[in-house]
């Protein structure tokens, strides 16, 4: 079951980028949010369970958090390759399927930021606000990247239990360790992960290699069943397309 590349360029340029006509301007409206993994297994886990947050590394003002989340990013299909740093494997979802699960848009700070650390210090805006914040800045793997241009929206579980944290800092118990990556694997929480119901919020699955077409075909099929998945392929609104094709075609 495949789709031809002429209908993938149509797909991409009629309904993904599509000009929203204007008296004075025309907008590019991107409707799909990316996640990125290493592991094709992963993608395959997010498929039948769902989007489980886990608890990532972040910098702000100089210190160190770990927040629960899982990150996305709102890009056109041909800068996908631009960001596989974070993984050659990915998932594409309907920009509506992030609204709908309360996925926000980070806020983007530097070190002149008028409100950042008055907010900061005078903790006028509350903890869990900082977990949107992000530095328009960082360091990944010894080299300095525009973190900006990645248009990074977030899922962060509404945590009301005492069992987990909304945010791990320095002065709790937790933190060394998963700074020591004590923990092996980093720690997931599966009870708040987002699931996918409906195949129609999904846009695109990436793999790296061919052979893994058929075992996401399989996922899917037993996930929506075999003629849902038929039918979302050949009328073009779920693509499953290679991290080749991507990098070269578009």
């Amino acid at each position: 079951m495949s789709i031809s590349r002429e209908e993938i360029k149509r797909k991409f340029k009629d309904e993904y980028l599509s000009k929203i006509e204007g008296p004075f301007f025309k907008q590019k409206r991107i409707n799909h949010i990316f996640h990125y993994s290493n592991k094709f297994e992963v993608i395959l886990k997010i498929l039948n369970n769902g989007f489980a947050p886990s608890y990532c590394e972040e910098n702000f003002l100089g210190q160190e958090f770990y927040i629960p989340m899982v990150s996305f990013c709102n890009i056109p299909l041909r800068d996908v390759d631009l960001f596989m740093r974070y993984g050659k494997h990915g998932i594409g979802m309907s920009l509506e399927w992030a609204l709908k699960n309360s996925i926000t848009p980070v806020v983007y700070v530097h070190d002149n930021t008028p409100f950042e650390r008055q907010t900061y210090y005078q903790n006028e805006i509350e903890t869990p606000m900082i977990s949107y914040f992000k530095n328009w800045k960082t360091t990944y793997k010894k080299k300095e990247i525009i973190t900006y241009q990645e248009r990074e929206w977030r899922y962060i579980p509404n945590i009301s239990d005492s069992k987990h944290k909304r945010i791990i800092s320095r002065s709790d118990v937790e933190f060394q360790s998963l700074k020591d990556k004590s923990y092996g694997e980093k720690p997931h929480l599966p009870q708040f992960a987002l699931t996918i119901d409906d195949i129609s919020d999904l846009r695109y699955i990436m793999i790296k290699k061919e052979h893994q077409r058929n075992k996401v075909l399989n996922v899917l099929n037993k996930r929506f069943g075999e003629r849902e998945v038929i039918k979302a392929i050949l009328s073009g609104k779920l693509l499953i397309i290679s991290d080749d094709l991507i990098h070269n075609d578009f």
